[in-house]
């Protein structure tokens, strides 16, 4: 069982083997939902577009991106 601190304004600290399993880094969203039994956290998934930011620079047309994410898949 991994096990999170609620700090003093309400933040929380995902620990590092989680972090690891589902692959977030810094600045990744994640999504918070509330049910009857408790708050489940989930990676918020990245668009299409986003999972490139930072491998690629200049502007690239669709059919690159497309590819791109052929060879990275």
């Amino acid at each position: 069982m991994l096990v999170a601190k609620v700090l003093e304004k309400g933040q929380i600290v995902i620990p590092k083997k989680a972090r690891d399993l589902v692959k977030l880094s810094p600045g990744d969203k994640v999504e918070v939902k509330v049910s009857g039994k408790g708050i489940v956290i989930l990676p918020f998934k990245k668009s299409y577009t986003e999972s490139f930011k930072g491998h690629v620079k200049g502007k690239l047309s669709l059919e690159q991106l497309e590819k791109l994410y052929a060879e990275k898949s």
